[in-house]
């Protein structure tokens, strides 16, 4: 039987130092690397006749008064660019091409598309997004600690699903990821995915508490991690194999919710195991746990 409690306080350090970094990353970089949909403006999807300097069009754009511009490559080539301007006004459009014709006429470009979205819009995603996250959490909490009266596992389980998104999170910030609407239902998805797995560890935990009635509250967790081990990581590589398919395969526009998806398996299954096991053994005397489901 592996000990998995043996680890617990290992793990904990090292879900700290991740959301550490994340922190730091977060005031290094002055913030998330929001995408329109949270921020408000407009966004360009172009392509050039030819091959294009990514340096070359970030300095005609420049010199044109678009300094606030942000500029990445599409699918690896060097005539896709996704031009990202934190500005509302109308016109934005006609004056690119114009300035594109001026800067570069002997290489064409197209406007592919064209995403705008208001900075009040903007500012109500953000709002509601935050909002059903927090519900989402209060909800789970509500039903484990009154439904199901289990207190301790109620918040174990609460505090696993902050990490996981905590997580996504601080990975996002420290490679600079764009947050979007698509990595905000990634983040909703991985909850009711962690949650899940959560759920059954701590059915086997109930179970084993009232069958084994001389072991420790750490020997009845190793136990049950023992007993669902098989189950979470099958669940665990057939999904995560099936996101990585989105990821590498899916196109550029599913890659910020594959690649969250993915963190947030990860996160999911590491935090099942560790961080809500960890909290449920931090709260309360020994024997409190028995006493609670007997």
């Amino acid at each position: 039987m592996f000990n998995f409690m043996r680890y617990r306080y290992i793990c904990a350090a090292l879900s700290i130092s991740i959301l550490l970094a994340g922190a730091g990353a977060y005031f290094y970089r002055g913030g998330f690397n929001y995408h329109i949909d949270f921020v408000g403006g407009i966004e360009f999807r172009v392509g050039f006749e030819k091959d294009l300097d990514i340096a070359e069009l970030r300095s005609s754009l420049s010199k044109n008064g678009w300094d606030d511009s942000v500029i990445q490559n599409l699918g690896g080539t060097k005539s896709q660019f996704l031009i990202r301007v934190k500005r509302d006004e109308q016109g934005l459009e006609e004056e690119f091409k114009a300035i594109m014709k001026k800067s570069l006429s002997e290489n064409p470009v197209t406007v592919q598309n064209v995403s705008w979205v208001g900075a009040e819009v903007s500012s109500d995603i953000k709002w509601n997004s935050f909002i059903s996250i927090l519900l989402s959490l209060l909800f789970i909490l509500a039903y484990m600690a009154i439904i199901r009266a289990r207190y301790r596992f109620a918040v174990g389980a609460v505090v696993a699903l902050a990490h996981d998104i905590l997580i996504i999170l601080s990975v996002f910030l420290i490679l600079n990821e764009q947050i979007s609407l698509n990595v905000l239902a990634a983040l909703l998805t991985t909850l009711g995915y962690s949650i899940n797995d959560t759920i059954v560890i701590n059915n086997s935990v109930e179970q084993n508490l009232r069958k084994l009635k001389g072991a420790s509250e750490v020997d009845i967790f190793n136990i049950s991690l023992n007993q669902t081990f098989r189950r979470t990581m099958l669940t665990s590589i057939t999904t995560f194999l099936a996101v990585a398919s989105i990821y590498f395969i899916g196109g550029e526009a599913l890659e910020g919710f594959a690649l969250a998806l993915l963190i947030g398996i990860v996160a999911g299954t590491y935090s099942s195991i560790y961080i809500a096991s960890t909290v449920v053994l931090a709260m309360g005397k020994e024997g409190s746990l028995r006493h609670s489901v007997a």
